[in-house]
């Protein structure tokens, strides 16, 4: 039987909610430059078409070539997280029956809320996929695995950057962002800097050593660096990883799927169970359009 603590509680609240799907499908990770797919009912190949060959002065003879075609695959795996409320324990600490707010929706949406907090935390960029497991991070492989594997793999190398500190986040990150291609760099989109805000703090507190005055958001509220079409992107899911990603938007891809997505209230007895159903998968579209540093 679920513990309560109960410690914090008032005899009444004051709020409302949004509508539990409505919420998710408006999941904040767009804002970051991350492509949601909603419709991954089945592995989808993120495929990426070239052609062979190169160009070449004109003669007569053919010199034909084909095409080259690489796939990288988005899973949604099920997860879930399971909720029990007796109404017993909150009868005489909190207003269970609110006509405005139904504490039975009230909890479900807490309950979502958390869902959604441990993917951020725990799964976007540290989850390992285990089917067996039990946390956020056995859900699904999250971005900074994909990328430490792929590394592994040789199919992204490394810059060398070493560790970054107060004294040279501002040179570190210039020398990712350098390190991209030409074809990158020339995006009209701009290159994201995806980096946790520790490495933003150091960042803000280098610049301040070099230039004497603070490194703040620009007009359109986006860190934006000196001089080049790129932004320093922090984002909570990297925690405290020292891990500079250069990359474009759109390649970190989130996918899940409308259709198995849904809650399960349930009576048993004087109880409310409820199953919060939320499948769950990242990938990275193209390896090409990525440069990170060395540190993780």
């Amino acid at each position: 039987m679920p513990t309560h603590d109960l410690s914090a509680l008032t005899n009444g609240f004051v709020g409302a909610h949004e509508v539990y799907r409505k919420q998710l499908l408006n999941w904040n990770i767009r804002k970051f430059g991350v492509q949601v797919r909603t419709n991954v009912n089945t592995p989808q190949a993120l495929a990426k078409f070239a052609a062979a060959g190169n160009a070449m002065p004109y003669r007569k003879a053919d010199d034909f070539n084909g095409t080259v075609v690489t796939d990288r695959v988005l899973t949604a795996y099920q997860a879930k997280l399971d909720q029990e409320l007796d109404p017993e324990d909150f009868r005489n600490e909190y207003l269970a029956n609110n006509p405005n707010m139904p504490f039975n929706d009230y909890a479900m949406q807490a309950g979502a809320e958390k869902f959604l907090s441990d993917l951020m935390s725990d799964t976007l960029w540290t989850g390992i996929r285990d089917a067996a497991g039990t946390d956020a991070a056995d859900i699904c492989d999250g971005w900074g695995t994909i990328i430490a594997a792929e590394i592994v793999g040789g199919d992204i190398v490394e810059v060398a950057t070493g560790a970054v500190t107060d004294a040279n986040a501002v040179t570190k990150v210039e020398q990712v962002y350098e390190a991209c291609p030409i074809w990158m760099r020339e995006k009209e989109e701009g290159v994201l800097m995806y980096c946790s805000y520790n490495i933003l703090d150091k960042y803000k507190k280098h610049y301040r050593t070099l230039n004497a005055f603070g490194f703040k958001r620009d007009e359109k509220g986006e860190y934006a660096l000196d001089g080049v079409n790129a932004r320093l992107m922090p984002v909570s899911f990297m925690g405290t990883s020292q891990r500079i990603v250069a990359t474009l938007p759109n390649n970190f891809v989130f996918g899940t799927d409308a259709e198995r997505l849904s809650n399960h209230p349930t009576p048993h007895l004087n109880l409310l169970r409820n199953r919060i159903l939320f499948p769950a998968g990242c990938q990275i579209k193209d390896l090409d359009a990525i440069q990170v540093n060395d540190q993780a």
